[in-house]
């Protein structure tokens, strides 16, 4: 997995790339330390380009969303493939996450 931030107008966004695996977890880290600076009060998490997600990615998604509340920072998730969106689905993400198309 990989990411891009880029700040537009209010929100931060988060372009994810590729697969989000266990193997994915120092990334995930790596993004967490942006949270306590960002000026940006809303991140839009976009995974149009996620190929796949697995239950260790839907934790760490999870633990993204703690990490973010602890500094009042709202997550949404936007663009999710038919896959993804499945996992989301079944893993009831729209309690935890506001989701968008």
């Amino acid at each position: 997995m990989e990411y891009s931030l880029l700040n537009r107008d209010q929100d931060k966004q988060v372009i994810f790339y590729g697969n989000i695996l266990p193997s994915s977890r120092d990334k995930f880290l790596e993004l967490m330390t942006y949270l306590p600076t960002s000026e940006q009060k809303r991140w839009v998490l976009q995974v149009d380009d996620l190929d796949y997600i697995d239950s260790a990615g839907l934790g760490m998604l999870i633990e993204l969303n703690e990490t973010a509340q602890k500094h009042d920072v709202a997550l949404v998730l936007s663009g999710a493939n038919t896959v993804v969106k499945r996992m989301f689905d079944l893993s009831r993400f729209n309690e935890l996450f506001e989701i968008i198309d």
